[in-house]
C-alpha cells in the first residue's frame, strides 16, 4: 500500500534491490545478529503490532464512563541524512513505526551522491522497512510539501546535517498537521571500566561512530581502543558529573545512573540501542469521550 500512497515520482527514486543486497551482503554476521537483538528488544519495549483502530470502554465508580480511542496516522516517514551512520540507532527509530499500525511507511535518505549501500540500509531491511527513497535536498523539500498537504503524518528526523536541519525547521511551521520527532544528540558517551566488567569497544565504536566514547574507572590503561574511544580517567562520581546523554556502566551500578542519563546500558548491550519516549503512541491519534452513567 505504501508505494501507491506516496507521490508517483518517488518510484523512480526508490533504492534498488541490488543496493539493498549489496548492503546486506557487506554486513557481517555478528553485527547482523546485534541488529536483530536490537529489533527484538525494541519490539518487546514497544509492545505488539497495533490495530487499525483501538477502543477501550470503562465504567468508573465515580459515576461516569469513558471511551478511549487510538487510531494510526495515515503515514510515517523516517528522514535520514548521510551523518546518520549508526545502524542500531536507525533501527531503534524504525521499529516503533512498523509496530504502530500506520499503513503507509517509508524512509527517505537525503544524500547528494549515489544511494548508500551501508549498515543503516541493511538495518532498515532487517526491520522490514524496505521502501527507502533516495532524494537530494530539493526533492526532499518537495516530498515534505506532500506530507504537509496530506496533514496526517508522523515525521522522524535522524541526522545532524544542515539540509536535514533546514527541512526540520521548515516542517515545524506545519505543526500541528505534522507530528515531528528528532532524537537527542549523542555526541559523547560515558563508560565506567573498573576492570570487573568486560566491554566490547569495537561494538561501542560501531554503535557510536560519530561520538566521543570517554572511559572512566580504575583501569590505568585500556589496550587496543578503536578510533573514537579515549581514556579520560576519573572515578564514578566524575562520570556522573560528566553530563552524558548515554552511559555504559556495570550491572551493579545501573540503578545509580537510571535517572542521570537519557539511557544507560550494562555489559551485553554494547551493540544495542533504544530511544526513550519513542513508542507506538507517537504515530497514533488519541481521543477521549466521557458520559454520565445516570443518563
Amino acid at each position: 500500500m505504501s508505494e501507491d500512497y506516496f507521490p508517483a515520482w518517488t518510484q523512480a527514486r526508490l533504492v534498488s534491490d541490488a543496493v539493498f543486497a549489496e548492503a546486506y551482503g557487506a554486513l557481517s554476521g555478528p553485527r547482523r545478529a546485534w541488529l536483530k537483538k536490537t529489533i527484538a528488544q525494541i519490539h518487546a519495549l514497544s509492545g505488539p503490532m497495533r490495530g487499525p483502530c483501538e477502543r477501550k470502554l470503562c465504567e468508573h465508580r465515580q459515576g461516569f464512563a469513558s471511551q478511549r480511542a487510538s487510531c494510526p496516522l495515515k503515514s510515517a516517514v523516517l528522514f535520514l541524512d548521510d551523518t546518520c551512520t549508526s545502524a542500531a540507532m536507525a533501527v531503534a527509530a524504525a521499529v516503533p513505526m512498523l509496530l504502530s499500525g500506520v499503513p503507509n511507511l517509508c524512509a527517505v535518505r537525503i544524500t547528494k551522491g549515489a544511494p548508500l549501500a551501508d549498515d543503516v540500509l541493511a538495518g532498515l531491511e532487517l526491520v522490514g522497512l524496505e521502501m527507502v527513497v533516495h532524494l537530494d535536498d530539493t526533492s526532499a523539500r518537495k516530498f515534505m510539501e506532500f506530507l504537509v498537504a496530506d496533514g496526517s503524518s508522523a515525521v522522524l528526523f535522524h541526522g545532524q546535517g544542515a539540509a536535514l536541519e533546514q527541512l526540520r525547521t521548515a516542517a515545524g511551521y506545519a505543526l500541528p498537521s505534522l507530528r515531528l520527532w528528532k532524537p537527542f544528540l549523542v555526541d559523547r558517551v560515558g563508560v565506567y571500566d573498573d576492570g570487573a566488567a568486560t566491554w566490547d569497544w569495537e561494538l561501542l565504536s560501531w554503535v557510536h561512530p560519530c561520538a566521543s566514547i570517554e572511559i572512566y574507572g580504575s583501569r590505568t590503561a585500556v589496550p587496543g581502543l578503536p578510533s573514537g574511544c579515549v581514556r579520560v580517567g576519573g572515578d564514578f562520581e566524575a562520570l556522573l558529573a560528566g553530563g552524558y546523554p548515554a552511559l555504559y556502566v556495570p550491572l551493579e551500578r545501573l540503578a545509580q545512573v537510571a535517572a542521570t542519563a537519557r539511557i544507560a546500558l550494562a555489559p551485553g548491550q554494547e551493540g544495542c540501542w533504544a530511544w526513550p519516549g519513542l513508542g507506538t503512541d507517537f504515530f497514533r491519534t488519541l481521543s477521549l469521550a466521557l458520559n454520565d452513567l445516570s443518563e
